[in-house]
């Protein structure tokens, strides 16, 4: 619509067009045309396509992604339907000149069959053959098909959706590309559907009602919890964790929490709380406890208390042998000094007998020196 037919200047704004709510009616009759009145200036519409197809403003749903691997299961199952009415109740081949006039031909359990000959001669079973084994593989095929496409995985599609294997690597395998593809499309109806109408939800309510909702620059962060695949698988991980570490770890209680907090139980919460409360200390342990390191703090100190006794009096018992080793020749040598008045006096005795044992370390110091007569007086 044009700005000069809603009466809006284009003074401010270049462009030819302008963003217009027109109401019609009865046909084409026009009831209200007015320029975008929004404090943001968008459009109040969210549109969120599953998968994003170039020129298609809904883009592709979920269930048009499985609509040709679905059509092409349920042909599959309704040939091996028919064929099987075919395969597994075979007919019969009658020579029809070698029976009786009037005999029937249905067969029914305990029935006589009345024939002119050999009845093996005359009656043959007619089989068609088998079902082909390669319509199992394909209905396999197409129910993966249909899985990946809807992301409807079950237990009987999980293992070998990666390597053809249900041991516990391939399931792991399996889940963690299941569960990549399910977050990448969770994240996407984020960011493409809950955030955009939150923020437009949010901008309605600012402007039609500012005293409930005041005007401000909001920023909106969305949380979502964990399906049931994600959940069990997270819950296999924690449990392998757990057998990694010992029950005194700090760890130990914190894994076993997580664990509770993602399995579906009915009492959940009542096992958290007995977790928690097992948890806390008890006043009359923690009392006890305090008891038993005071005693044993106490134990060690009169340990330690007596070893210093025992190294002091060694280092004591030490010191007096060097005192008397010391003393010892000083003794000796006043036992040999003549007992006369002129050595009475004891320190002129300590004065001799230091005299006598420093001469006593001269000769010996000197007897070395002293010609030997075995070598002709050669030193």
């Amino acid at each position: 619509m044009e700005v000069a037919e809603l009466g809006v200047s284009d003074s401010d704004d270049d462009s030819y067009y302008v963003e217009a709510i027109v109401i019609l009616a009865n046909g084409g009759d026009l009831l209200k045309a007015e320029e975008n009145p929004y404090m943001m200036q968008d459009r109040p519409v969210v549109a969120f396509p599953w998968d994003v197809v170039p020129g298609r403003f809904w883009g592709r749903g979920i269930c048009e992604k499985g609509y040709n691997s679905q059509k092409a299961l349920d042909a599959e199952l309704r040939a091996r339907q028919d064929a099987l009415a075919l395969t597994v109740h075979p007919m019969i081949g009658v020579d029809s000149t070698r029976l009786p006039r009037g005999m029937t031909t249905d067969v029914r359990p305990g029935k006589t069959i009345l024939t002119i000959g050999r009845p093996s001669e005359i009656i043959e079973p007619i089989n068609l053959g088998q079902i082909n084994q390669v319509t199992f593989a394909q209905a396999e095929a197409l129910q993966r098909m249909l899985q990946m496409a809807t992301g409807a995985i079950d237990s009987a599609g999980i293992p070998g959706s990666i390597n053809g294997d249900s041991t516990a690597a391939g399931i792991s395998m399996s889940l963690g590309a299941i569960i990549k593809r399910h977050k990448r499309t969770l994240i996407n109806f984020q960011d493409s559907f809950i955030i955009p109408f939150v923020e437009k939800a949010a901008w309605r309510y600012m402007q039609f009602d500012p005293e409930s909702y005041p005007v401000s620059d909001y920023k909106f962060v969305t949380t979502s919890s964990l399906g049931i695949i994600a959940r069990e698988y997270e819950v296999t991980q924690l449990v392998q964790l757990l057998q990694t570490m010992s029950q005194e770890s700090p760890l130990y209680p914190v894994l076993i929490q997580s664990i509770i907090d993602n399995m579906s139980l009915s009492n959940r919460e009542e096992l958290i709380a007995a977790m928690q409360q097992a948890q806390q200390p008890n006043p009359e342990q923690a009392q006890q406890q305090q008891q038993s390191m005071a005693l044993d703090m106490r134990f060690k100190e009169s340990q330690s208390a007596a070893l210093e006794g025992q190294a002091a009096e060694s280092q004591a018992r030490a010191a007096k042998y060097a005192e008397e080793t010391r003393i010892m020749p000083i003794e000796v040598a006043m036992k040999n000094l003549p007992d006369d008045a002129s050595t009475t006096d004891f320190a002129r005795r300590m004065e001799i007998g230091k005299f006598l044992l420093e001469e006593r370390k001269l000769k010996q110091a000197e007897a070395p020196r002293m010609p030997n007569n075995n070598n002709n007086g050669v030193v």
